[in-house]
């Protein structure tokens, strides 16, 4: 049996009152205390690595500058300094050992991408019912044999 889980998709209101619902997950880091902090992050399948703004690290007892530079490009044409550092996360019942850059821009997003969790989960959009399912096991098999069915016409 896999680890599966299903997450709602989040609701954010922006300054003009427009609503906006995205791909979301709630991810759990460790806290420089050992305590778990819950945060939720865009899945964001078009991100190689994951994200969150630098005012994040202080209250997961890290020190940015101490991890490794790098600019990463988001959206738009603009590079976006940071500091690479893997840090343990627990997303659903899995413990992950995740890349994650700390932006040094604070309207950044948190964004979960691609590497550390792509390669564990089969990963499924249902916009029509606003919610992302993170497969394993049995479930990720399924969808797997039904592209291949799909691939075979």
């Amino acid at each position: 049996m896999g680890n599966s889980f299903i997450f709602p998709y989040g609701i954010t209101l922006d300054e003009y009152g427009t609503v906006n619902i995205f791909p979301a997950a709630r991810v759990l880091f460790q806290s420089g205390d050992s305590e778990w902090i819950s945060l939720f992050l865009v899945v964001d399948s078009g991100a190689k690595i994951s994200a969150l703004p630098k005012s994040d690290a202080a209250s997961l007892g890290i020190i940015p500058e101490e991890g490794a530079p790098i600019s990463i490009k988001g959206v738009g044409v603009n590079m976006i300094d940071g500091w690479q550092h893997e840090v343990v996360v627990r997303l659903g019942d899995a413990e992950l050992h995740l890349p994650i850059v700390f932006l040094d821009q604070q309207s950044s997003p948190r964004v979960l991408g691609r590497e550390g969790v792509f390669d564990r989960f089969t990963l499924i959009f249902e916009e029509m019912k606003q919610r992302s399912g993170f497969l394993q096991g049995r479930e990720s098999q399924s969808v797997s044999r039904a592209l291949d069915i799909i691939k075979k016409k």
